[in-house]
């Protein structure tokens, strides 16, 4: 009876009567040949066979070769590369000291204005230009602030950065600064912000004003939850 994979290692997870059937074919084989099927897991070939034994003929798992030698498991593969194409460690390891700042915007004279003021203010921006690209960034790098335009995915409704946002662990959440900024927005209208669960909205016409009201907003953030942040990691929490 065989009950797992010799090159995987893992449970084969048969039914009782798939049992019966292997080793009824297996029983049946004439001497020198072998029963061979994929396994369900890895999908490589396992071949079984009869083997003489003091108790009568047996079925026997013949596991196949692999690299790492006979009837060992497959080495892992190479490591991710897509690092070295981004050019940065994707930890935070280098920058771990300097907050960045991810700015979604389509229009590239906004973007660069809005990079320039972030930079004016120690921060170092980080330009994404596909949304699956920012998600995957926020996976593996600390953000400080996170600045979207609502046409950047088209609206915001559909945004699937907004809808990553929105479902984030708030122990990462609530360290991240987010602003949304868009035509349909009013600039420091904190329900509006709340409601979108946003720290700060900005109407795109006052984008010359983005430094003084940014300031703003960050003060009145660090009023209202600078105490209750101190107070987590006092406690050792976030």
């Amino acid at each position: 009876m065989i009950s797992a994979c010799p090159n995987c290692g893992k449970p084969l997870n048969l039914t009782e009567g798939q049992q019966q059937k292997i080793d009824q074919a297996v029983a049946a084989l004439p001497p020198g040949k072998s029963l061979k099927f994929n396994c369900p897991n890895c999908h490589k070939p396992i071949e079984v066979q009869r083997e003489d034994s003091a108790g009568g003929r047996q079925p026997a798992a013949k596991r196949s070769a692999s690299p790492a030698g006979q009837g060992l498991p497959e080495p892992p593969g190479p490591p991710d590369r897509s690092w070295l194409e981004r050019g940065d460690l994707g930890s935070g390891e280098v920058l771990e000291d300097v907050p960045q700042v991810m700015i979604l915007v389509k229009d590239e004279q906004t973007k660069a204005d809005i990079a320039q003021y972030f930079d004016d203010m120690g921060y170092k921006a980080v330009l994404p230009r596909t949304p699956e690209d920012a998600i995957e960034r926020m996976r593996f790098s600390n953000f400080s602030a996170l600045v979207l335009h609502s046409g950047f995915e088209g609206n915001l409704a559909g945004s699937t950065v907004h809808a990553h946002m929105q479902g984030m662990a708030m122990p990462k959440r609530r360290y991240i600064y987010y602003v949304l900024l868009g035509p349909e927005f009013h600039t420091l209208y904190n329900l509006e912000a709340l409601s979108n669960s946003a720290n700060l909205v900005i109407n795109e016409a006052d984008l010359s004003a983005f430094p003084l009201v940014l300031k703003k907003g960050l003060r009145d953030y660090d009023e209202l939850f600078g105490p209750y942040l101190a107070a987590l990691q006092s406690m050792g929490k976030r």
